[in-house]
């Protein structure tokens, strides 16, 4: 069952604004599909509703979901080319981090969006990402974590992601309590 302005209101300042510009975005082309809901267009949400002035109940306590979408923002979601509008000519780009698609090759960008460029033509809206662009995901994700959640998550990660996360953590980062999970996870069989 969708939420409405009265589950919002422990969370938001505005919950019926917030509300109303839900359901302008959901019908709108913008970020997906007219009537579908995604993740860019809850970052769009989010704009809009601040614009408008709208505020938070406890901005020092934001719920997991503004959490997350803080996080995707921070990650500069967008298309292999720097855009953030995936839709156009009847198909849906790629959507990743944009730290995820520095860490492909040429080869793997253009696999991963040709799959769901692809699906996308098929009327397919949830395409999985191949294995190399879902590894690149995990390594960028990774390298945006404070060390203590950098360290936890290194520990569940298979050894061919956790030595492309080593090498990324190397040249990028080097923080040492992160690479010694890291190598734990890589050498493991």
């Amino acid at each position: 069952m969708a939420k409405g302005a009265k589950d919002y209101e422990k969370d938001y300042t505005h919950p019926e604004l917030r509300e109303r510009l839900k359901e302008e975005i959901k019908q709108s082309d913008k970020g997906g599909a007219p009537g579908k809901w995604s993740a860019r267009k809850s970052q769009l949400l989010t704009q809009e509703y601040e614009r408008h002035g709208g505020g938070y109940e406890h901005p020092d306590q934001l719920t997991e979901g503004q959490r997350s979408l803080e996080q995707w923002t921070d990650e500069q979601w967008q298309t292999a080319d720097g855009s953030t509008e995936a839709r156009g000519d009847g198909e849906t780009d790629r959507y990743l981090p944009k730290k995820a698609w520095e860490q492909m090759s040429d080869e793997q960008m253009e696999e991963t969006r040709e799959r769901k460029r692809e699906a996308s033509k098929k009327g397919q809206g949830d395409v999985p990402n191949t294995g190399e662009a879902k590894t690149a995901r995990k390594v960028a994700e990774l390298d945006e974590m404070k060390a203590d959640e950098a360290k936890k998550a290194a520990r569940d990660m298979d050894p061919a992601t956790a030595q492309q996360a080593l090498e990324h953590e190397r040249e990028h980062r080097d923080r040492k309590t992160v690479e010694q999970p890291l190598e734990k996870a890589a050498q493991q069989d």
